[in-house]
């Protein structure tokens, strides 16, 4: 018993240096590390206008200026640049550049917007398709593309002859026998 109370005294006093280290490298876990759930701006809610910043909300306690020009106003009222007035709309937000939003919808973070979808769905918040093995065109219908690419091929050809030839009509020259001869094989090749 005494040799076990030993043993233990021995190995609580070579740990002792180390405790506080390990302490140290693990205090940091503030909420400096936790995500910003919530944009920059200011919101209004329950007849109280908030700003938004960091992620953290407070009463709106100061005018504030966004970059648009729009003032916000303590009280909730907005007055643009060009000296218009507007409450900012219960349940609405405005963001940074000072536009109207939909506080639930646009003023989330990524990562807000992510972990309440894992939440609510229990799932990624990526959605995957499988895709199947099998071919997107059949081959019936390659074939028959291809057959008309070569059947497009010939009519081009074709009305290239045709130009040559209607050139040529002025007489009946040696040069209009080879272009008929031309477009026969063309044309029984289409009639395939």
């Amino acid at each position: 018993m005494y040799y076990v109370f030993l043993a233990c005294f021995a190995l609580g006093s070579a740990l002792l240096p180390v405790a506080p280290a390990v302490a140290q490298t693990q205090a940091p876990t503030t909420k400096a590390q936790s995500p910003v759930t919530l944009k920059d701006g200011v919101m209004r809610r329950g007849g109280i206008t908030m700003r938004l910043q960091a992620g953290e909300s407070s009463r709106l306690s100061a005018p504030l200026t966004m970059e648009n020009g729009l003032t916000v106003r303590p009280d909730g009222i907005m007055i643009g640049k060009d000296g218009s007035r507007q409450m900012l709309p219960e349940g609405k937000a405005v963001n940074m550049q000072g536009v109207i939003v939909n506080f639930t919808d646009d003023m989330m973070s990524a990562p807000a917007i992510e972990q309440h979808a894992r939440q609510v769905t229990g799932a990624p918040t990526e959605t995957r398709i499988a895709g199947g093995t099998q071919e997107r065109v059949s081959q019936q219908l390659a074939t028959e593309l291809l057959r008309t690419e070569r059947r497009l091929t010939l009519l081009l050809q074709l009305s290239d002859r045709l130009a040559e030839r209607t050139a040529a009509a002025i007489g009946q020259t040696a040069g209009a026998t080879t272009i008929d001869a031309s477009l026969k094989e063309i044309d029984s090749q289409l009639r395939r």
